[in-house]
This record gives structure tokens, C-alpha cells and sequence, in this order.
């Protein structure tokens, strides 16, 4: 009997699923992947492409949201297939190489693309669905043995954890009291918040980013006629790409050795070109990570204090069409954005009594509304998760934080990197858990390269 590569992922999201089709692609040998993902609905999909709702638009084109690196044009071309169907959507007015399409059609896709590449798959290769929580692992010479919340257990060799972002932090919060009641929702993302954020004259959504976005256009477009109120340290809200913008060829940069030198340059390329900002910094995007990891820590940590924020709200753009929706609702009021912090928060029985002291100011302010959604984006400190594996994990010290606690330690490779600051040889991870060596390690762009490069890592330890 030929031996069998085993390997698991774990997570279904972009990231696993493309671990996942890229190893059925590339294997010439006979292989199992298991792809486990606790929710079934999201396999394929993940949280981010799981949305029902059609407002909730990518933030990139259609021209660069191929899932396969080699084949740029394999999402257009799949979508515009599929142009008619589309169409019927209001919020798609063209499917083009700049259109924004929804999220969820993207997340149609991947399932495709997964399911394709199943049923096209050599004899040798099989792919086995598990819905389970990975809820411990074992480490034993060129085994690894994975412990599910269903009972059950996995043997593989090599183990990838695609476990993407995590639900906000409940840290902002004053107390621990207030994070108890039910007009509090911890995880935007939870099924039945929209529902309740629809029974109140008013709201609160915690943070200004990308998140908040999507939920102040779901609640306008479900007929939400209440008060919505946003709050963020700085106020910054995400800008908006250009429609058409012309794309730039990927740009030289000299290795920054201060975070003040490498806004200079970016700042001097802005000044000297023809383009927009936006053209600039898309132009940027091929070397982001190097030029990351070019700094060192201590300009690394400078940046993440006083401009992470800034790049933030230029890096990661709104569609056009989800930028002027936005406008309307700040321009008729229903929308209104703080600038402060959030000092207390106090459920009465009849709302919540938010207290809070507006940026620049000595004076407290309070204000009462019917829920409060934290907006605030993934909490990345692994040390505060309550997830089960990872907890698992930093207990036997198999893994740990990242200097930035922005992630974990993770070597070149993606091979993870266990408390005593020995790589593995069996456990590896892309995408979000990468943040803090790569910076750049969330969209679309930069994982299906990871993927790739893992799943070619991964084959070639298994045949050797």
C-alpha cells in the first residue's frame, strides 16, 4: 500500500480553502487534506464572504481578487460568466475589471473554486469536510494528533492553522459589568445583532473602520429610521477609492530605516506624480512587506502609535458606491461620528448611558442610546483569546506572541514558532496570525501568494 500525506487545516475561511485547492493542485502524490471548519455555512466562505447582505461590498476591484496567483483574470472571468444573475442585484451596476462586486457573490466563488478543484482532483487526493472544532493538539515525532470538540480524533503530519481574525476585544469597556447585558453585542458579526440593533431609536457602533461601515449601510438599507452614533479615538473614517482608477507599475523604494524616512518617500512619490495618492500607494503594495520588514522594531512599534491609524483609513478603501451612501448619511445626520474615548458604559433598563470624553477635551459628555456594537476590529493579542486551541497551544508553549502582539511568531516560511523560539517542523499558518513580521497580511492579494508558496512548502516535506 503507497503511503498517504495527511494534512489538516484548520479553518475554512480564504486562507484554508486556498491552502486547500493549492495543495490539490500541486500534489503528483497520493494526499488527504482535511478542511475543518465549525460552521458549515462558512466553508469556502469564511466570515468575512459569508454575509447575506448584498450592501456589504469588497473593498478591492474585480481585476485583482483572482483567488489563484497564476491566473489574475480567474475571478472576472468567473463573474462575468455569471453577468446576467448580477446584474439583477441593485447594488451591482457593471461587471468590469474596476467593478466592486458584493461579498457575498465573492464568497460563491471560492465555493466554486473548492468544489471544482475537488471533483477535478486526482485518483491519489481526497478532500474530507469536517465540521468540528479543533479543540487541542498532540505533537509526536512526524505525527500530529488533532483533538475535535465533537469527540472525535485526526492523524496528520503537518497541521495548518488558518484561523483568520478574531472577534473585537471587550477591553475599551469600563467594567465588566455592562459587557453582560443584552444590549451589548461583543461581535458585530453575531447572527441576531442586526435584528436587535433594528428594534432601537438609537445606537452606538464602537470604532470608525471598515466594520462600522458595514453595519451603519446594513442598517440603512434594511429601513433603519433611528439615530446612529459612531465613536473612535481619532474619527477617522475609511476613504474611498476612485472609480477607474488608473493602475501604476510597482514602484522602486529605498529600504526605509526610520518609519520618518519612509513617510518622507512616500510623501516625496504623492508630490512627484501625476496620479492620485491612491495610485501611489497601490503601487506600493508588491513591496509593503518588505519594506515592513526592513524597519526596525522599535520604528515598527513607532508606527503602530502614531500612524497606524492614518494608514489605516487610506490603505483599506470603500467602494465608491458604499463612500457615497456613507456621505448621505452623514450629510442628512443620521450618522454622526465622535472623536473621543469611551469611558463607561451603564445599561439603565431603558437604554445605555454612554459616557465618554470627546478628543481634545477635559469635559465629560453622556449619551444615551438603545445598543452598543463594538466596531473595534480583531483583537491580536493571542494571550487574551479565549479560543480553545489557542489556549491549548500557549499552555504546552507551542506557540507565541509576536514581539508587536500583533500575531504570532512566525518564521519565513510560515512555520510557527513555539516559546523557546524553536521553528516547527509540523505546524504552520498564514494570513492574520503573520501580522506582525509582514504587516500586510490580510487581503486577498497578499494570501493567495501565501497559500501557494504554503502548499508547495508543505508537498515538498511530505515527499521528501
Amino acid at each position: 500500500m503507497s503511503y498517504t500525506h495527511k494534512i489538516a487545516i484548520i479553518g475554512a475561511g480564504f486562507s484554508g480553502t486556498m491552502v486547500a485547492v493549492q495543495l490539490l493542485r500541486q500534489t503528483r502524490q497520493p494526499l488527504t487534506v482535511y478542511l475543518i471548519e465549525p460552521n458549515l455555512r462558512q466553508v469556502g466562505r469564511g466570515r468575512a464572504y459569508s454575509t447575506d447582505q448584498d450592501c456589504h461590498l469588497l473593498n478591492v476591484p474585480a481585476h485583482n481578487m483572482s483567488a489563484l496567483p497564476d491566473e489574475p483574470a480567474h475571478f472576472f472571468t468567473w463573474a462575468k460568466a455569471r453577468e446576467s444573475g448580477l446584474l439583477e442585484n441593485r447594488w451591482v451596476t457593471e461587471v468590469t475589471p474596476n467593478a466592486f462586486l458584493p461579498r457575498r457573490v465573492y464568497g460563491d466563488y471560492l465555493v466554486d473554486l473548492l468544489d471544482k478543484t475537488e471533483q477535478q482532483a486526482a485518483n491519489h487526493c481526497r478532500l474530507e469536510k469536517i465540521t468540528a472544532n479543533v479543540i487541542g493538539i498532540t505533537l509526536e515525532p512526524g505525527h500530529i494528533a488533532l483533538k475535535l470538540d465533537t469527540g472525535g480524533l485526526l492523524s496528520a503530519q503537518k497541521a495548518v492553522l488558518a484561523i483568520g481574525n478574531f472577534p473585537p476585544s471587550d477591553s475599551w469597556v469600563n467594567g465588566t459589568d455592562f459587557t453582560a447585558s443584552g444590549r451589548y453585542f461583543s461581535n458585530p458579526w453575531q447572527t441576531d445583532a442586526l435584528a436587535a440593533l433594528l428594534e432601537t431609536r438609537s445606537c452606538l457602533l464602537v470604532g470608525s473602520g471598515l466594520t462600522m461601515v458595514d453595519w451603519a449601510i446594513a442598517l440603512s438599507e434594511v429601513g433603519y429610521q433611528g439615530q446612529i452614533h459612531s465613536i473612535s479615538r481619532h474619527g477617522l473614517m475609511p476613504q474611498v477609492h476612485r472609480p477607474c482608477q488608473k493602475r501604476l507599475t510597482p514602484l522602486a523604494f529605498a529600504a526605509p530605516t526610520s518609519v520618518r524616512r519612509c513617510l518622507r518617500q512616500i510623501r516625496r512619490l504623492i508630490q512627484v506624480s501625476d496620479h492620485d495618492w491612491r495610485a501611489v500607494l497601490d503601487a506600493l503594495r508588491p513591496v509593503s512587506q518588505s519594506l515592513w520588514e526592513a524597519l526596525p522594531l522599535s520604528e515598527q512599534r513607532r508606527f503602530l502609535r502614531h500612524l497606524r491609524t492614518y494608514w489605516d483609513c487610506h490603505r483599506h478603501r470603500l467602494a465608491p458606491v458604499v463612500g457615497s451612501r456613507l456621505d448621505d448619511l452623514l450629510n442628512t445626520g443620521q450618522l454622526r461620528q465622535h472623536s473621543g474615548r469611551v469611558l463607561a458604559c451603564h445599561d439603565n433598563g431603558q437604554g445605555v448611558e454612554v459616557v465618554f470624553r470627546a478628543r481634545g477635551q477635559t469635559k465629560t459628555q453622556t449619551l444615551v442610546v438603545g445598543a452598543v456594537a463594538n466596531c473595534t476590529g480583531s483583537e491580536s493579542n493571542y494571550r487574551k483569546l479565549t479560543n480553545p486551541l489557542v489556549q491549548d497551544l500557549l499552555n504546552q508553549h507551542l506557540i507565541r506572541p509576536d514581539p508587536l502582539v500583533l500575531g504570532l511568531d512566525v518564521a519565513a516560511d510560515g512555520a510557527l514558532i513555539d516559546a523557546g523560539g524553536k521553528v516547527s517542523k509540523q505546524l504552520f499558518t498564514l494570513g492574520p496570525p503573520q501580522k506582525g513580521r509582514l504587516w500586510e497580511t490580510t487581503a486577498v492579494p497578499e494570501l493567495r501568494g501565501q497559500a501557494e508558496k504554503l502548499a508547495r512548502l508543505l508537498l515538498a516535506a511530505g515527499e521528501a
